[in-house]
C-alpha cells in the first residue's frame, strides 16, 4: 500500500472534491433545523448510493435523523464518526457563501465537518476500485445529527457502535498545528440557584437574606475547586439576580462551565457541587445540571492507534503529533466504552464556528490518504488475527 500514490490520486481529483463539498455545504443543516439536516442526509444517501454499502436512517422526532453507512460484513468493525449538523442557522449562506481561492475553501461547515463526507467518498471509491478489503470486518460510518449541541440523542448510537468496535476514528478537525487528538476533556454545565428573602434595602435590610451575596460566596468556593494540574477548569459564565438596586434580592443564579481531564475529577466535581450548603442559613440552594460529556482519556490502546497513524504519516512525508483539547466531540462518548479512539483526523483549516471558517484544499487528499491507510491497516490486521 503506497499512501503517497493514494494521496496523488486523490489530489488529481481536487476539482471534483471541491464540487462535491460545495453540494454538501450549500444544504444548510443547523442543529435545530430538522428539515435541513434531513435534506443533507438524503443528499449523502443519494451520493453514496453508487457504492456497495448498507444505509440505515435512524429516525428522530425533534432533531434531524442520524445516518449509518456500512461497508463490508463481519462480527468485527471499525467505526468512523462524522456529524450532519452545523452551528449556522438557515440563511447564513447569504452572508457567508461557499468560496474558493488558490489554497482555501470557505463556507459554513466546510471545516467542521462537511469535508469529512468528501473524505469518506474517496475512501469508498478506493475500496471499490482496488478491491483489497478483506472479509470478516466492516466499516461503519455513523453521522449523528446533533453533535454541535452535545449529542442529546445521538450519543446513544455512538456508544452502541463503539461497543462493537475494535477502534473508533473521528473525522473532527485536528488542532491548529495539525495534531491528532488523543485526549479530550469532559464537559459539564451546572446551574447554581439561590433563594433568599427580599426586603427594603434602607428600611429593614436585616429582615432580608441577600441571594446575590450568597451566590457570590458559592462562586468563590466553586472556583476554588479547579485543579490546573489535573486539567480541571471552572468558569462562571453567566449570573442573574435581583430586581432593583434598593431591594435585597430574593433570587440569584449562576451558569457554570466545568471541564475535566479524567473520570475521577468528574466524580469529584459533581459530588462537590451536589453537596453545596449555604453560608447564610436563611438562604436555600438548588444545583441542577451535571457532566454531560465524559472525558476522552489517552490510554495504552489509543497510544498504539496514534503510533500506527504516525507511522503511516511518514509515508506521506508528514510528522504527525498528538494533542489534548478542552473541547468535546462524539469521540468522548465513544471513549467512555473503553474502546481506543483517535480524533482530529479531519481536514485542517481554521476559524470553526465563525464567519471566517475555512479549510486548506491540500489537506483533503493528505488526510483522506491517511484515513484510508489507517482503516486498511486495522481491518487487514484483524482479518489476519480472527477472534
Amino acid at each position: 500500500m503506497n499512501l503517497e500514490e493514494v494521496r496523488q490520486e486523490i489530489q488529481s481529483k481536487e476539482a471534483s472534491s471541491i464540487s462535491l463539498l460545495k453540494c454538501f455545504v450549500e444544504i444548510e443543516s443547523f442543529s435545530y433545523d430538522k428539515e435541513g439536516v434531513d435534506r443533507l442526509s438524503s443528499e449523502i444517501q443519494k451520493t453514496f448510493g453508487v457504492f456497495p454499502v448498507q444505509m440505515e436512517v435512524i429516525q428522530e422526532e425533534k432533531y434531524g435523523n442520524h445516518l449509518k453507512v456500512s461497508w463490508g460484513e463481519g462480527n468485527q468493525q471499525i467505526t468512523v464518526l462524522s456529524h450532519l449538523d452545523t452551528v449556522y442557522p438557515r440563511g447564513t449562506l447569504v452572508k457567508m457563501p461557499f468560496q474558493v481561492d488558490e489554497t482555501k475553501v470557505y463556507g459554513p461547515g466546510v471545516y467542521d465537518m462537511k469535508a469529512s463526507y468528501v473524505m469518506m467518498y474517496h475512501v469508498f471509491t478506493l475500496l471499490k476500485e482496488k478491491g483489497d478489503f478483506p472479509p470478516g470486518v466492516k466499516i461503519v460510518w455513523l453521522l449523528t445529527s446533533d453533535e454541535e449541541i452535545g449529542s442529546p440523542n445521538g450519543k446513544q448510537y455512538v456508544i452502541e457502535e463503539a461497543k462493537k468496535s475494535l477502534a473508533v476514528l473521528v473525522l473532527e478537525p485536528p488542532t491548529e498545528d495539525g495534531s491528532l487528538k488523543t485526549a479530550r476533556k469532559g464537559g459539564g454545565r451546572f446551574t447554581v440557584a439561590v433563594k433568599g428573602i427580599s426586603a427594603h434595602a434602607g428600611v429593614n435590610p436585616g429582615d432580608g437574606a441577600n441571594a446575590i451575596e450568597e451566590l457570590c460566596r458559592q462562586i468563590v468556593y466553586i472556583s476554588g475547586l479547579a485543579d490546573p494540574v489535573q486539567g480541571t477548569t471552572i468558569n462562571t459564565g453567566e449570573i442573574k439576580g435581583g430586581t432593583l438596586f434598593n431591594v435585597v434580592p430574593e433570587y440569584g443564579a449562576a451558569e457554570i462551565d466545568v471541564r475535566v481531564g479524567n473520570r475521577e475529577e468528574a466524580v469529584r466535581i459533581e459530588e462537590a457541587l451536589r453537596n453545596l450548603s449555604p453560608v447564610n442559613p436563611r438562604t436555600q440552594l438548588k444545583v441542577t445540571g451535571g457532566i454531560y460529556r465524559p472525558p476522552m482519556e489517552r490510554g495504552e490502546e489509543t497510544e498504539k492507534l496514534f503510533y500506527l497513524a504516525k507511522k503511516l504519516g511518514e509515508q506521506l512525508g508528514i510528522n504527525l503529533t498528538e494533542a489534548s483539547t478542552g473541547g468535546g466531540s462524539d469521540g468522548n462518548f465513544a471513549a467512555s466504552t473503553g474502546v481506543p479512539v483517535l480524533d482530529g483526523l479531519g481536514v485542517f483549516g481554521g476559524f470553526a464556528h465563525s464567519p471566517d471558517e475555512f479549510l486548506r484544499k491540500i489537506s483533503i487528499a493528505e488526510r483522506t490518504a491517511l484515513l484510508y491507510g489507517i482503516l486498511l491497516s486495522l481491518v487487514k490486521n484483524e482479518s489476519n488475527n480472527p477472534t
